[in-house]
Formats: C-alpha cells, sequence, structure tokens
C-alpha cells in the first residue's frame, strides 16, 4: 500500500470522527439546556397545579376570579346607556325593565 493513501485515509477518518465527536457534544449540550429549562418550567406548573386545585376550594378566596371594578362600572353604565335606548327607541316605561 501507498503511504501517501494510508496517511490521506488516516486524516480521512480522523476528520470523521471528530465531526462524530462534536456532533454528539452539540447534542448532548442542546438535551442538558432542555432538561434545565423543562426543570426551570416544572416549578411553575406545580405552583399553578396547587393554585388550581385550590382556588374552587376556597383557600385564595371565594371561588370566584376576582373581578375588575372598573371594568364592572363599565359594563354597568353601558347596560344603563342600552336600557334608556331601548325605552327611547319603543317609547317602554323605564319601571317596566325592573325585575328583568
Amino acid at each position: 500500500m501507498d503511504t501517501k493513501f494510508l496517511v490521506s485515509l488516516g486524516v480521512g477518518l480522523a476528520v470523521q470522527a471528530a465531526g462524530i465527536v462534536w456532533w454528539a457534544s452539540t447534542l448532548q449540550s442542546e438535551v442538558q439546556h432542555n432538561d434545565f429549562q423543562i426543570q426551570m418550567i416544572a416549578k411553575d406548573v406545580e405552583k399553578h397545579a396547587i393554585f388550581v386545585r385550590d382556588w374552587p376550594a376556597g383557600k385564595w378566596g371565594s371561588g370566584s376570579l376576582p373581578d375588575d371594578v372598573r371594568q364592572n362600572l363599565k359594563i354597568g353604565e353601558l347596560e344603563q346607556e342600552v336600557d334608556q335606548i331601548m325605552n327611547k327607541l319603543y317609547n317602554r316605561d323605564p319601571l317596566s325593565n325592573i325585575g328583568e
């Protein structure tokens, strides 16, 4: 066998082996990073699971989500405006809406 052929074959195999080692180390690094992210997210998931489990039981409140007072006031005002418009439109008595 020619020594040039053996040297080039050896260099080629070494380059391929180096490529495989680089690919494997990159893959391992990505797996470790994903494991770390999963561990960080798992804490939040556990907190969320506890919250979802305990909220309806009344541990953190009355069992319903907290109201947005400003939003509720705006909705109430809009309901009153709609009632006034409907009363003007259909010439209804404003007191006839009580109990609806």
